[in-house]
């Protein structure tokens, strides 16, 4: 329990956004679209973790996550500003376990002048169905978020995934399939119009993850396709 009070501490310390980001302005209706799908669904929730239920009331769960969407294309959109080829930036999560196989999940990174960003998500977690004698699950996971960049582009997210989980110990893999809807305003200094301007947008999505685990700590890698594809690696504990 003190080592992971330390973890707990030592994520408040170290996280701090890498960089900022930047949109091309002049954006045509079509650009928007595009840049809700890179940016709007690239910041959605994803678990980044074991699939496997916290298990009830006592179980919680503390993790820093970093996670990286290629934003090399959006240079080219609107008066083609210079931007770098990946955003990566850091999540705060904690998980909740409120019955056996309920889990309530949260992501977030407070919003910062310096970088930009600000992104708040979270999901509720159901761990459905777990095989008797074979060491797999199934969840359902309900998410939902919203980001913040420069105050000048703000997005909504709600999602739904199906996870298939398999805990070969200390390994955990899973694979799930679900969709996305989102929508998303831009500020005048973004538009080709210079008005305000609204757009809605749903993507097909898949992802596929594995969690190593340590005594109470844990690692995992995931990969989120959306129209794009985010990568992100966590650190965390179970206590």
């Amino acid at each position: 329990m003190l080592k992971g009070l330390s973890f707990i501490s030592l994520i408040f310390i170290s996280v701090v956004a890498q960089g900022t980001v930047n949109l091309p302005t002049g954006l045509s209706t079509g650009e928007q679209q595009l840049i809700l799908q890179t940016m709007g669904f690239g910041t959605s929730f994803r678990p980044v973790d074991n699939p496997y239920p916290l298990g009830g009331y006592s179980g919680f769960e503390v993790g820093i996550t970093a996670q990286s969407i290629p934003t090399s294309d959006i240079g080219y959109y609107g008066n083609r500003t210079t931007i770098d080829r990946n955003v990566i930036y850091p999540l705060i999560s904690f998980g909740k376990g409120i019955f056996d196989s309920i889990d309530l999940l949260m992501s977030f990174i407070p919003y910062n002048e310096s970088t930009g960003i600000g992104i708040y998500s979270g999901a509720f977690r159901w761990s459905f169905f777990q095989a008797t004698f074979v060491p797999a699950s199934f969840s359902l996971l309900i998410s939902g978020g919203n980001t913040n960049l420069n105050n000048v582009f703000v997005a909504q997210t709600i999602g739904a995934d199906i996870i298939t989980g398999v805990n070969v110990d200390p390994f955990s893999f899973y694979f799930g399939l679900g969709t996305l809807y989102g929508q998303a305003q831009f500020s005048p200094n973004l538009t080709s119009d210079f008005t305000y301007s609204n757009q809605t947008g749903r993507a097909f999505h898949t992802v596929l993850g594995v969690n190593v685990a340590m005594a109470e700590f844990f690692s995992a890698l995931e990969v989120d396709t959306y129209n794009t594809t985010v990568v992100s690696l966590k650190f965390g504990a179970r206590l």
